[in-house]
């Protein structure tokens, strides 16, 4: 029995991985990828594929109504925002995602955002440059062995992340995840409430999946919580941050610095107000990046692909 999945879109340089997965099976590739832009051209080319891999492309109501011959749905992401995973349960179609293709990426760009922002690595390069060879424009620094560490939620990626950094000693790690129940794993970390977290740490990571409860956590009442002269990094979602109660800690100096990976917005325009601030690094969503979390991320796509319209089990299901 042959079998098609139809690629909806994708901006790597080709499908190389997908097609080393699906050698020697009878799986063929149908590449949509600049021809699925509208729901009606999509419905054309997904109606009879046993499989359907997306990027970017919603797979809608509508969509999923539309298809005959479709067992599973996988996206390029942890994110499944874009499919309706309701209506793909209603018509018995697996969907999935990949949630572990860049941990090291993300937990290694967190680190990065970190460093860089308490040791002010950003404006003392660009105060060099202006002919400043001075530290004193970098004062106070700390060091990191007499700082907290605070990181709310406690997923694969915070877990990596509190291992890289066993390394600089900080004086207390503290995380905050109600829903995280193995704490024996993790005897140097210090499980306390969100209040106790935010009043304690010197710098607060936050690494929460973006959800209606955790829509805009950080706020104007939370940042008040938060230590005097503290850090905050963002490398997980925009939406878990209201923006413009960062600029107020920023601006009243409240917080003394912060790095993000994520905005509200995924293109920051160049009046952003957050471009204003010196001891502000932000970066363009790179977290998952590498040459190495794509090549991992279209491998286990097509796997799971794979294991569906063979009969085994997907690895990924999140509608068993």
């Amino acid at each position: 029995m042959s079998y098609q999945v139809l690629i909806t879109d994708y901006y790597y340089p080709d499908l190389k991985q997908e097609h080393d997965v699906f050698k020697d099976t009878a799986i063929a590739i149908i590449d949509g990828n600049g021809k699925c832009k509208t729901e009606e051209a999509l419905i054309k080319y997904a109606r009879d594929a046993d499989a359907i891999i997306t990027q970017f492309v919603p797979i809608t109501r509508k969509v999923i109504e539309s298809l005959v011959n479709c067992q599973i749905i996988v996206r390029y992401a942890i994110g499944l925002d874009i499919i309706d995973l309701e209506a793909a349960t209603e018509h018995g179609i697996m969907v999935a995602n990949v949630p572990d293709y860049c941990l090291e990426e993300v937990a290694t760009q967190t680190l990065a955002l970190l460093l860089s922002v308490v040791r002010k690595v950003i404006p003392m390069n660009q105060g060099v440059r202006a002919g400043q060879w001075s530290y004193q424009k970098a004062e106070p620094l700390l060091r990191l062995s007499n700082m907290n560490l605070g990181l709310v939620a406690f997923g694969k990626i915070a877990q990596l992340l509190v291992e890289m950094v066993k390394a600089f000693n900080f004086k207390n790690i503290f995380v905050y995840d109600p829903y995280y129940q193995e704490q024996a794993n993790y005897p140097w970390v210090k499980f306390v409430s969100l209040e106790e977290l935010l009043q304690k740490s010197d710098i607060v990571s936050v690494h929460s999946p973006a959800t209606a409860e955790t829509k805009h956590m950080f706020n104007q009442n939370v940042f008040k919580m938060m230590k005097d002269g503290s850090f905050f990094i963002n490398t997980a979602r925009g939406a878990l941050v209201k923006e413009e109660d960062l600029v107020e800690a920023l601006e009243s100096g409240k917080l003394a610095g912060a790095g993000l990976d994520v905005l509200t917005e995924e293109v920051g325009t160049e009046d952003h107000p957050l471009f204003r601030f010196e001891n502000v690094v932000i970066t363009p969503h790179m977290g998952w990046y590498s040459v190495d979390s794509i090549a991992e991320l279209q491998r286990k796509v097509a796997i799971q692909v794979k294991k569906a319209l063979l009969g085994e089990t997907v690895d990924y299901c999140v509608n068993k």
